[in-house]
């Protein structure tokens, strides 16, 4: 059975205060789950708030290794947030995102965008994410 992200990172709950914190109640909803719960919307948020970062990483890339273009409110937005993310941790997985890079970009090249405009900032995004690992690696 997985554990709770509260239970491996071992987070208390934030209480409520009778304040209506739409972040608290969000970090109290995801803490209360497992990782393969998590759902794009969380990983994204998680990135962006730099919130339990690796398991983020680590899920980002199982979800982007499935569909390389996945995001909550555009394509690509998780790929973008990746390569946004806290960079102490996302070292740790350079060598798994290698292959989800290179995956993304082939299936790109054929990928009926919203734009043409769309499609060059994924591939720059991916280009950049690329060279940054390459840098990091060699």
């Amino acid at each position: 059975m997985s554990k709770t992200l509260k239970e491996i990172y071992e987070y208390d709950l934030i209480e409520d205060d009778g304040i209506d914190y739409t972040v608290d109640e969000w970090f109290n909803t995801i803490m209360e789950k497992t990782k393969d719960q998590l759902s794009v919307a969380d990983v994204s948020r998680m990135l962006r708030q730099r919130i339990c970062s690796r398991i983020a990483i680590k899920r980002a890339i199982e979800m982007l290794s499935d569909d390389p273009f996945i995001g909550e409110m555009f394509e690509g937005q998780l790929m973008f947030n990746l390569y946004k993310g806290k960079e102490k941790y996302l070292k740790l997985f350079y060598t798994q995102m290698g292959p989800v890079l290179e995956k993304a970009g082939l299936m790109a090249k054929c990928h009926q965008f919203g734009s043409d405009e769309e499609k060059e900032e994924y591939l720059s995004v991916i280009s950049k994410f690329a060279q940054k690992i390459k840098e990091e690696t060699t």
